[in-house]
């Protein structure tokens, strides 16, 4: 008896390593507790003004569950963009229990006001 907990505390032991030691990679940085950054993904023509903004998400849930659509296309039919300038990306991750990742495209878009809603600032050194 005494043979067979030793064994199940060491199976124990053995699980509990592999799942601690085991990093999963991640194109992004992840915080163990709480994540909420904003990265670059691409640049589209090379403008830096922007009238339009769209934004498609998908959530992860327990790190077992994956649902949505994150895609740059979906990204533009939700915000009526055709022509794109930039494409950054959002990621938020609460204890790895429930995520969000969200593409977000900044462009124009079809009778849109011709004047321009933002600018980003790119400080030169």
């Amino acid at each position: 008896m005494k043979k067979k907990a030793l064994k199940l505390a060491f199976l124990a032991c053995v699980l509990g390593a592999v799942t601690l030691l085991s990093g999963c990679g991640t194109p992004v940085p992840l915080g163990c507790l709480y994540t909420k950054i904003t990265l670059p993904v691409s640049v589209g023509n090379g403008e830096i003004k922007y009238n339009r903004i769209g934004e498609a998400k998908c959530q992860n849930f327990l790190g077992w569950i994956a649902i949505g659509d994150a895609s740059i296309n979906a990204a533009c039919a939700n915000g009526q963009v055709n022509r794109v300038s930039w494409v950054s990306q959002r990621v938020e991750n609460i204890l790895g229990i429930y995520g969000t990742f969200t593409t977000i495209v900044y462009g124009f878009g079809d009778g849109a006001d011709s004047t321009v809603a933002g600018e980003h600032i790119v400080h030169q050194p």
